[in-house]
């Protein structure tokens, strides 16, 4: 019987990652570092952990749908197992789904969309584990999903995509209802503002809700949308909203204190419920936008973050006081805002490339595969969840359930229950890289940091050398549809 070579058994976090060139001609281009991460990755290979549900394509983004009633959900799950469109890959249902079991209350009626690089978006019953629908449009890989309400109350889905255009979808239907062109190069970020707006159809309801949509690219601007007409907000008056000097990966709002100092000519407001928008740039800044004051005059920035020192991949504002954000300098921090100095640094072997809060939790995850679990209080690592065999790319927090996204094509259920975070082993090893092992970082998470200056800028449109890597990746392993 031949066994599997030991190659395949390196852990991942025993990986080097230095950028050396390899020298072999049939991994031209590839750094050492990649090379051994393929060869990881083939022997971590499972579908059994996480309760896996299988889909076609490397999952790029998730967002969770609307919510059901359980008597509305129990009645959609009964009929999508009749109609599922897709049951997996290999067109068989896998055991995974079948041993889906629900213990999260919060799982009743839920749904799930995902952003593909197969060009296609994704309802996923999470119930079930079955695919609802599938959104054909993009000829590029979905990079962003997003979902809103509309006034008579159907439930809107929003794609961004490689194929720099943004498509707005009726999703009882399916039908693209708009398909919003302007980016000059990948919509990479999406976010939906709901304002209320006086109602045309008069009557005793004289206000309405509607909705506009801010969207990012690598063209280094960001582009506000009407979601009612689908045109450029207010015509596109004062044009793209320009600041960072390369592209920008994700969008934020969020309601809090105007305390930022005003312009002479900026009108008096008062110093609370102020809505603002934050971007998170490859040029490793964070920008907070004023709205009101940015339309009409292509956007206004009223505060520049530059605490990380290379890209940024995704940035939450909690409760209006502070900032979480992921990084390619291997952390994930957490930025005061009355202050505006970081006061926790969450270290890691790798890029960090998603973050979900969740309770007293912030779980992050990146390119090294695995899962990590803080103590928002302390700072401290509380687990470390293996399971996905590629980066993960995305998650978002249900109940106590956490929902994983990855480029391994599975997405994965979690529980965060106090009884199911097991703390990881400790482990011996050398001490010239303990300072990367779980052990270190759970030492050393929380630390003052000073401010440091991003790293040279290129002209905008030009790529980092991970995103060039990230590039690679996407494009060269799929079999999609």
């Amino acid at each position: 019987m031949s066994t599997q070579p030991t190659t395949y058994q390196i852990p991942v976090e025993d990986i080097d990652f230095s950028p050396n060139i390899s020298s072999e001609a049939e991994n031209f281009f590839q750094t050492d570092a990649d090379i051994a991460r393929m060869a990881a990755r083939k022997g971590m290979v499972n579908f059994d952990k996480g309760q896996a549900i299988k889909v076609s394509s490397k999952v790029l983004d998730m967002c969770l749908g609307l919510r059901r009633s359980a008597f509305a959900s129990s009645a959609a799950a009964a009929a999508s197992a009749n109609t599922t469109e897709e049951v997996s890959p290999a067109g068989e249902e896998s055991n995974t789904m079948k041993a889906i079991v629900v213990e999260d209350k919060a799982l009743v009626g839920a749904t799930l969309f995902t952003a593909e690089s197969g060009h296609v978006a994704r309802k996923i019953n999470l119930e079930t584990g079955k695919t609802m629908k599938l959104f054909h449009g993009h000829t590029g890989p979905v990079t962003r999903v997003v979902v809103y309400q509309t006034h008579q109350g159907q439930e809107r889905l929003v794609t961004g995509s490689w194929d720099k255009t943004i498509r707005v979808w009726d999703t009882e239907s399916k039908t693209c209802l708009a398909t919003l062109k302007g980016h000059t190069d990948f919509v990479k970020a999406l976010a939906v503002r709901t304002i209320i707006v006086d109602n045309p159809e008069g009557g005793e309801k004289r206000k309405k809700i509607a909705h506009e949509l801010f969207s990012a690219s690598y063209d280094g601007t960001i582009m506000h949308w009407d979601l009612e007409t689908f045109e450029e907000f207010r015509g596109g008056a004062g044009g793209p909203w320009k600041g960072h000097a390369r592209g920008i990966n994700d969008l934020c709002l969020t309601v809090e204190e105007d305390n930022e100092q005003k312009d002479d000519d900026a009108e008096e407001k008062e110093d609370h419920g102020k809505e603002y928008l934050y971007s998170a740039g490859s040029d490793g800044t964070i920008r907070k936008w004023d709205i009101e004051r940015g339309q009409g005059r292509g956007g206004h920035c009223v505060h520049v973050f530059k605490h990380h020192e290379t890209t940024v991949y995704r940035v939450i504002v909690e409760a209006g006081v502070e900032i979480w954000s992921t990084s390619a300098d291997k952390t994930a921090q957490r930025l005061d805002l009355e202050t505006k100095k970081v006061d926790t640094s969450l270290w890691h072997p790798d890029f960090v490339k998603s973050i979900a809060l969740a309770g007293p939790y912030i779980v992050t995850g990146g390119r090294q595969e695995s899962v990590r679990v803080w103590s928002v209080a302390t700072g401290k690592l509380i687990t470390e969840i293996k399971g996905h065999f590629d980066e993960v790319s995305s998650m978002v927090s249900l109940g106590t359930t956490l929902i994983t996204g990855s480029l391994d094509n599975t997405v994965r259920r979690w529980s965060l229950k106090e009884q199911d975070l097991v703390p990881p082993a400790p482990k011996e090893e050398d001490p010239s890289v303990a300072a990367l092992s779980l052990e270190g970082a759970s030492e050393t998470v929380v630390t003052k940091v000073e401010e440091k200056k991003a790293n040279e800028e290129r002209k905008p449109g030009m790529m980092t050398e991970e995103e060039e890597r990230e590039l690679a990746e996407l494009m060269g392993s799929d079999n999609d549809d």
